[in-house]
């Protein structure tokens, strides 16, 4: 899942990083939010993690909310989190401008936060794997008979809805109406190949896949998940994969083919919370089988170009949202090193892509997103994992060596730096402020 500053500003990427456990108890979990002033004048900077996602007060790098196991609503606008006492669960909803919590659930049995709706009525809820000792990476599918879900009210006027699905599923997002929950499937269940994307209808308990954007039969593909990225303007879902190598598909002929056949191709699987389709769009060959901390996509503000970065080989992609095909590809001295964690954002405009790199001592690539030039380069004194801009679009949040630095954006120049909250690494900052 995928939040955005605002219905007027630009996507950004979620990536994968944790914060500590211990930093989890403040803000939505008791504690004073921070002052409204600090937090007014910086904003709410909402950090998507891969242990869950947070509320951080902009002036100050204070956590507001959130945290190990709280996911965001797409528009950030939501904090959710499941806590499981020994027989319940309580789903609680969080204000992440001041932290508060507004509303609580109680449901039955263990169940961990999956996605929440663009609308914020609707909380997918899936019941943790007994006996996962470990976590597996990123976009790799836990092998699983059944899926027990349920699709909660988060402000309690609806009872849930619960559903035990045969066959192993993992919720992706809700339809813009709510009355759809899309899942991937993995096949086969319990030694999971490859997904597809299905339907499940709220209304009847019927699931179904998902048909292509021009009523093309469903696909079946190998992949890991390397980012997402949410867009308001188009209600679509960019989720940006890399095909594993054969190993990851060996043995499941049913796939169309034996595991060498299988291409480390990368693509941007495209899907339609509104109309309900999803579609492969393919990305040059220069980019296939791409690490994933080196790759990373963002939309523009205006919703009709999406931008891909591959930081090592220098490369960019563009993306026409509409036909969804590559509309040109550009060599840009980005300067990388391999294994490098890149991370982007568009200036509210669209004329400028960021790019920052975590290589070396850090730095911060302007690029002209008209002529694919280099406008400017900012070096930084750490190196820097992850970056979001500002509310009001002159600024650029850019967080690395457990701190997060304010930039002007139109010279680079510090204009503050705050600690950030906790040791682990911020990948990916995004601002929100009241309505």
């Amino acid at each position: 899942m995928q939040r955005h500053r605002s219905a007027a500003h630009a996507a950004a990427t979620l990536l994968l990083v944790a914060l500590p456990a211990a930093a989890c108890t403040a803000g939505g979990d008791g504690s004073a939010p921070p002052p409204a002033a600090a937090t007014s004048a910086g904003g709410v900077l909402v950090a998507s993690t891969g242990e869950g996602d947070a509320a951080i007060d902009g002036a100050s790098g204070a956590l507001v909310a959130g945290g190990h196991g709280a996911v965001a609503a797409p528009d950030g606008a939501t904090l959710y989190r499941a806590q499981f006492d020994g027989a319940r669960t309580t789903l609680t909803t969080i204000d992440p401008i001041s932290g508060v919590s507004v509303g609580t659930e109680h449901l039955r049995g263990r169940l961990d936060v999956s996605v929440a709706s663009v609308s914020g009525q609707a909380v997918a809820l899936v019941e943790p794997v007994r006996g996962a000792a470990i976590e597996p990476p990123r976009g790799v599918a836990i092998p699983r008979s059944q899926t027990p879900i349920v699709v909660a009210d988060p402000s309690g006027e609806a009872d849930p809805l619960g559903f035990r699905l045969d066959g192993n599923y993992e919720p992706e997002a809700f339809s813009t109406d709510d009355e759809r929950l899309f899942l991937l499937q993995y096949l086969p269940a319990e030694a999971p190949a490859v997904y597809r994307v299905t339907a499940l209808d709220l209304a009847t308990g019927d699931v179904r896949p998902v048909a292509g954007r021009f009523k093309s039969p469903p696909e079946r593909m190998p992949g890991v998940r390397l980012a997402q990225t949410y867009d308001p303007v188009t209600r679509q879902m960019y989720t940006l994969y890399s095909n594993q190598p054969g190993a990851y598909a060996d043995g499941y002929e049913a796939a169309g083919g034996a595991a060498h056949d299988w291409p480390e191709q990368t693509f941007v699987h495209v899907l339609n919370l509104r109309k309900g389709w999803a579609y492969c769009a393919g990305l040059p060959r220069a980019m296939w089988g791409g690490d994933a901390k080196e790759q990373a996509i963002a939309a523009s503000p205006d919703g009709r170009r999406l931008y891909v970065v591959d930081s090592t080989r220098e490369l960019v992609a563009v993306m026409d949202t509409r036909s969804l095909e590559v509309v040109g590809t550009a060599h840009v001295a980005i300067g990388a090193d391999a294994g490098a964690r890149t991370s982007i954002a568009v200036s509210d405009d669209g004329a400028r892509l960021f790019v920052a790199s975590s290589a070396g001592d850090g730095a911060i690539t302007a690029i002209e997103t008209k002529s694919f030039t280099v406008a400017d380069r900012w070096p930084a004194p750490w190196p820097i994992s992850g970056i979001g801009l500002s509310l009001d679009g002159a600024s650029l949040f850019a967080a690395g060596g457990g701190r997060i630095s304010v930039l002007d954006l139109a010279s680079g120049e510090r204009l503050a730096t705050m600690p950030a909250p906790g040791p682990e690494q911020i990948v990916g900052l995004d601002a929100i402020g009241p309505a």
